[in-house]
């Protein structure tokens, strides 16, 4: 892994997953920390908070995906510096199958300007993990 001082401004991505389930979580705007790492060029993603801190002004690229259970749902939004930006809608809640959601949004950001995932105020209240839910960004131009 390279050194976060060496890194080129242009080479910022990052890619994580949930690695275990989120139930009955009933925690209004809950941030959903997505623990594993699998790509953190630019060292952006911090895995025990759940936030993306921008390392370089820019053009960013972010994509989003949760599964749900049959019969739940769980709605997400992705927040920059606090405020609500887009949003994804998983719901099973009148199914005998699992739901996905997705979403992807095209953002300029400044530096140190800090992006996650949370839950949307009414928005369920289980999501699977072992991999089948991600969060991933990177730096466009």
């Amino acid at each position: 892994m390279r050194n976060a001082k060496t890194v080129n401004r242009n080479h910022v991505a990052f890619s994580a997953s949930l690695s275990h389930p989120i139930k009955n979580n009933k925690v209004k705007n809950y941030k959903v920390v997505f623990d594993k790492i699998i790509t953190n060029e630019g060292h952006g993603y911090d895995s025990k908070t759940g936030i993306f801190t921008v390392p370089f002004d820019g053009l960013y690229v972010f994509h989003w995906t949760v599964l749900t259970y049959p019969g739940t749902l769980f709605n997400t939004e992705l927040v920059v510096n606090g405020v609500p930006k887009w949003m994804n809608c998983a719901d099973a809640s009148g199914g005998k199958t699992h739901s996905s959601g997705s979403n992807m949004v095209t953002l300029s950001l400044n530096q140190k300007d800090q992006v996650w995932i949370r839950k949307w105020k009414t928005g369920g209240n289980t999501m699977h993990g072992y991999n089948w839910s991600g969060f991933s960004g990177f730096k466009l131009a």
